[in-house]
């Protein structure tokens, strides 16, 4: 009996230890994606974000490039995509948002050159959102052109002609430069954001005190052609 009492004892502990760690897990999360700068407090480089050693430059009077480097694979560049979209439209016309897709391995490559063919052909309207959803809500796969074309087929344009676009000389072009631009810009981890070709911000501190250091620098960027003219 007292065996018997002891391993109800374990498998009561051991239920009670995972549901610690999933509660842990999720006020981490929860943290990782409100964190936020205070009142008064100012962005540290090198803790919110780096100078990039081989900065692009900016001539006077051109928008603000603010860069958003994702993945369809990344579970947190899903959550931020909502995040960004609503922070992109409030932007003044001197900011300028885009996305680049981030290719770690051979599966993000795919996923990258899938983005890229949804925005040469016009389409990301109707299908962004659905990829994120496709893969991280209903757990679905896409390790081939082809599967991603028979998923997004009537979305705006038919799976050949996703797989045309895709295999076109112009988003082949359009992929190699995502991938210069990438090493370039020392993206190591998605979701990053780039600001005016010379800073990376990353999500160590959270994705919406992310967003205050980009707005910091802006002001920054602001100030320094102000000052320059």
């Amino acid at each position: 009996m007292a065996k018997k009492d002891n391993k109800v004892i374990m498998a009561r502990n051991t239920i009670i230890a995972f549901i610690s760690v999933v509660a842990i897990g999720i006020l981490a999360f929860g943290i990782y994606v409100s964190t936020d700068l205070g009142a008064g407090e100012i962005a540290e480089e090198n803790n919110d974000y780096k100078v990039l050693d081989n900065p692009r430059p900016r001539r006077p009077g051109d928008p603000i490039e603010v860069i958003e480097y994702f993945s369809y694979a990344c579970i947190h560049c899903k959550t931020f995509d909502p995040i960004i979209e609503e922070w992109a439209a409030e932007q003044p016309e001197d900011v300028a948002f885009s996305r680049a897709p981030a290719t770690f391995s051979p599966i993000w490559a795919l996923l990258s050159q899938s983005y890229l063919t949804f925005e040469d052909q016009g389409v990301l309207d109707q299908n962004h959102s659905r990829m994120f959803r496709a893969i991280h809500d209903a757990g679905r796969q896409f390790l081939t052109p082809e599967m991603v074309a028979d998923y997004v087929d009537g979305r705006g344009l038919s799976s050949d002609e996703f797989l045309r676009a895709f295999n076109s000389p112009a988003v082949k072009n359009a992929t190699r430069k995502a991938e210069r631009d990438q090493l370039a810009f020392q993206i190591a981890s998605t979701p990053s954001l780039v600001v005016a070709g010379k800073y990376l911000v990353g999500m160590n501190n959270g994705q919406r005190r992310a967003l205050r250091v980009v707005e910091h620098l802006i002001e920054q960027e602001r100030a320094a052609e102000a000052a320059g003219t």
